[in-house]
Order: structure tokens, then sequence, then C-alpha cells
């Protein structure tokens, strides 16, 4: 009778672990299913995935199923607590890729390129605009990331580091004629090998061309590429030197930092720079705001810092410099050029910024209707170009 009694008080408290589980698991589907459902994070700064339509052709297809796992990997309850965790484990445990994020060799956070599914889609809108432009020159510069620019920091069997400059050379065979093309991977990698073993420099500005946090170049790595772009376009470019420059934060952790959320990673410097003789008025069209500053400091408080640049994004911004007598560039782009453009006023009486995610008709009419315009360039980077809404919008 003991024996019997024994054995059924072993078997209950062999299950309780399995009641637990099930207790547990319960609880985190009321959770789940209770809970209000984000539409925004502000780490990530990018919008979450809300439960997909539920029909029989999404089923059929399997859209529902792949929609549902992306809902509830950005709905999951306490996710940025879950992927700091996630992350700190993996990196103890000596991985060198996290989330599709390479540790590089001197501790900056570097993001993997994937083969990229939409590159003829961007070569017929390139091409659409360059065509349909009457008397502009229009100029393309695709830009690499650091994982292509600091190939030599990654990790060992990191993917083809080479990828990202191969399909910059796709893009620019096969675009119109009528693009010129401009080079900057060429100064961006020369640039690299001169400071790639060296620390950072305890100047103002620097040496990293890429942010160790976030996807974006720094400030630095822009004006290389305004060097690229003054090459190409027969201009001058004013010297670093003759900027003022400010730095303007030093806890920037960028959209690179948010796929992991480890502190370990530090963060990142932001410097700004501005011209003695500027005369600025910055005209917003959505919100008909003008302000005499392509930079808005607000957003240095916040978590997206980088949108101090161009104070963050609007369909058009109109921006002129009573310095210049003359000249006019539109440019259409995404936030990679934010930082570039405090550097092209030096050398435009007015500048027109169009974000096509945004601006409706595509920017070719108002380029024609617009005579004074003698420049059009067209910037992207190489790492969000695939999924860059903005990239239907060009024409």
């Amino acid at each position: 009778m003991s024996n019997n009694s024994d054995k059924k008080k072993i078997g209950i408290l062999d299950r309780i672990p399995v009641y637990l589980i099930c207790v547990v698991t319960l609880c985190f589907i009321i959770v789940f299913f209770v809970s209000e459902k984000k539409t925004f994070s502000q780490n990530e700064n990018r919008k979450l995935a809300q439960m997909p339509e539920f029909n029989f052709e999404k089923i059929k297809s399997g859209d529902f199923t792949s929609g549902f796992e992306t809902f509830v990997a950005d709905q999951f309850p306490a996710r940025d607590a879950f992927m700091r965790l996630m992350a700190e484990v993996e990196r103890i445990t000596g991985r060198k890729e996290i989330n599709d994020i390479y540790l590089a060799k001197d501790g900056s956070l570097i993001e993997r390129y994937k083969y990229p599914k939409n590159t003829a889609k961007q070569i017929d809108q390139f091409s659409k605009l360059a065509v349909n432009v009457e008397n502009a020159r229009c100029m393309l510069m695709m830009v690499p990331t650091a994982v292509s620019v600091y190939s030599d920091l990654l990790p060992e069997n990191a993917n083809d580091p080479d990828l990202q400059q191969q399909i910059i050379s796709d893009i620019y065979s096969a675009s119109s004629d009528k693009l010129q093309k401009i080079d900057v991977s060429t100064r961006l990698k020369d640039e690299a090998k001169k400071t790639v073993s060296e620390p950072l420099t305890e100047d103002i500005t620097g040496n990293r061309l890429f942010y160790r946090t976030d996807h974006h170049w720094t400030t630095y790595g822009a004006y290389i590429g305004y060097e690229a772009f003054c090459e190409a376009a027969g201009l001058t470019p004013i010297p670093l030197s003759e900027y003022t420059g400010e730095i303007v934060s030093e806890n920037f952790k960028g959209t690179i930092y948010s796929k992991l959320n480890d502190p370990y990673f530090g963060a990142d410097r932001i410097v700004s720079y501005s011209y003695p003789d500027w005369k600025l008025s910055v005209e917003y069209s959505d919100t008909e705001e003008v302000t005499d500053t392509p930079y808005n400091k607000e957003y240095l408080s916040e978590k997206d810092q980088y949108s101090y640049f161009l104070n963050n994004i609007h369909p058009l911004i109109t921006i002129t410099n009573d310095a210049v007598q003359d000249g006019a560039i539109a440019l259409v782009k995404d936030s990679y050029a934010n930082s570039i453009v405090p550097f092209l006023l030096a050398h435009y009486h007015t500048v027109y910024v169009f974000d096509t995610r945004y601006y409706k008709g595509g920017p070719s009419k108002f380029i024609n209707e617009h005579p004074e315009i003698s420049d059009v360039l067209i910037l992207y980077n190489m790492n969000t170009i695939d999924n860059d809404t903005g990239i239907g919008g060009i024409f």
C-alpha cells in the first residue's frame, strides 16, 4: 500500500515541470493577446508588424503564416529585454555574428549585406528619371556600406564582402547613359585603408567613415562622398578645415545597436559642420515651417538622433543660401544624403531635397518646371535600398 502511495507521489512530482510549462505558456498566450500592440519601436526606429488579415487566399499562399510569425516576433512581450539577453549570451559564448550583425575586429557593429531582390526595379526607376529630366545633368551615387568598406574588419567566414560592390557595378552598367555614375566606393575604401588600423583620433573629425552602432556613414564619411561628387561635377570641394565643426552628441546609439540592445558596445559621437558665410532659409513643404539651419537639435535628446540632420523626414525641403549667387540642385535620396546636404550648400543657391517615400507625383515634373536646376543627384545606400519604398516614387 505504501509503495503505491509513494509511486503516486513520485508521478505527481514528475509532472510538476510539465504543469509549470503549461501554466507559463498559457499565461504568455494570455498576456500576448490582451496586451496593447505597439505600432512603432522607438528603440529600433521602425514600424512594427500588425496582425495580418485572415482569409483563405492568404492562408493558401502562405502570406498569413509568414505575416503572423513576423507579428508575433515584433509584438513579443518584453521584446527589447529578451533581445538584449540573447545578444549578451551569444556574445559571451564567442559568436561573431548575432541577428545578422557582425561583431567587427575593432569592436564596431557591421550589418550583414543580403543579396538584393529588386535591383532591376531600381535600375528602371533611376533610368526613367534621367530620361525624363529635360535639361539638367543627372548623376547617380550608390554608397557602399561598412560591410564593404571595412571588409578587413569582418570576422572570418563573413559573407562575400565584394558582393555589394558587384551589385553597384551591375546597377551602374545597366542604368541609362544619361546618368553620370559617381565612384564613391574607391574614395571610401582608400580612406579606410589609411585609418582602419588606427584608433579614433581625438580631434573633432575623428577618422570613422561609418558609425560603430548605426548603418549610416558619419559626417566625415559624408564629406568623402561630397569630395567624390565634386570631382564628378567639376567643382572644387571646400576643405573640411574651413568649416566650423561641433560635437553635438557623444551618446548616439543607432539602428544596429538596437538590433542587439547590448550596452557592452557603447555609443557614437555625432559631429556637424557649418560654414561661416551661410545665410540659409530652410523650408519644409509639409509643415510650411521655415528655419535658418539644416539641423534640429531637439532630436539629440531622442533615440533617433540621426534625424538631427535635415529635421527627419519631409517630402520636399527647399534650402536657399544667399551667400551663393546662383545654381540649383535637386537631390533625390534616402537618409544617407541628409548629412551630405550641408556640404552641397557651398556650391548652390538652392538645394531641393526630395524624399520620394512621401513626395507624390515624381520629382521629374518639378525639376522640368524649375529651369534653374542644373544638376540632379540621386543618392542611395546599398544596405537599405532593396526595401526602400521611395524607389517606386522616383518616377
